[in-house]
């Protein structure tokens, strides 16, 4: 009995040490790590566009109060159009024509008028530029100057231009 038992072992040893690996761990150690993303080419400051077509998008995250809260969208195409002037660049909302900007607002709210907010800008060729927010930690009792202090930070990317933010990535 105990020779059986010593050969049934010995054999299993034998044929457990004759596996192959899965074939994905194999394969895994092979290709290394995934190679990062080339990095995207530097943008210039944004001057003498007219019109620069944007499309606006903007997420209340509870229910307004106002009966129009789209009242929002000619507060930030009015902002784009004064800070734009100095660099010729004129803004106007998408009507059939190509789009250079998708802009995105996300605006909250606590429940006792307590604002926080972001914005993202995408486009002009780069896909996502940035998301600016701003309230966080010290919210905002007015969401109009929520949204006029976003859209002075987001301005800010087409005025100076920007570049890949990755470590990696030249930072000029």
């Amino acid at each position: 009995m105990k020779s059986s038992i010593s050969v049934l072992l010995a054999m299993v040893l034998l044929l457990s040490g004759c596996v192959p690996p899965p074939r994905h761990t194999a394969a895994r150690r092979r290709r290394g790590p995934a190679t990062p993303a080339p990095c995207t080419a530097a943008v210039a400051p944004i001057r003498n566009v007219s019109p620069i077509i944007i499309v606006l998008t903007y997420n209340y995250t509870y229910s307004a109060k106002d009966p129009d809260p789209a009242w929002h969208k000619s507060d930030i195409v009015d902002r784009l159009n004064t800070l734009g002037r100095s660099d010729g660049n004129t803004f106007a909302e998408a009507n059939g024509q190509a789009v250079n900007f998708h802009i995105t607002y996300n605006l909250n709210n606590d429940g006792n008028d307590h604002f926080t907010g972001s914005v993202n800008l995408s486009g002009w060729g780069q896909g996502n530029v940035t998301t600016i927010t701003r309230g966080y930690p010290n919210p905002y009792a007015s969401s109009s100057v929520l949204t006029r202090d976003l859209t002075d930070a987001m301005y800010e990317f087409i005025h100076g231009g920007w570049h890949d933010p990755r470590p990696s990535c030249p930072q000029s």
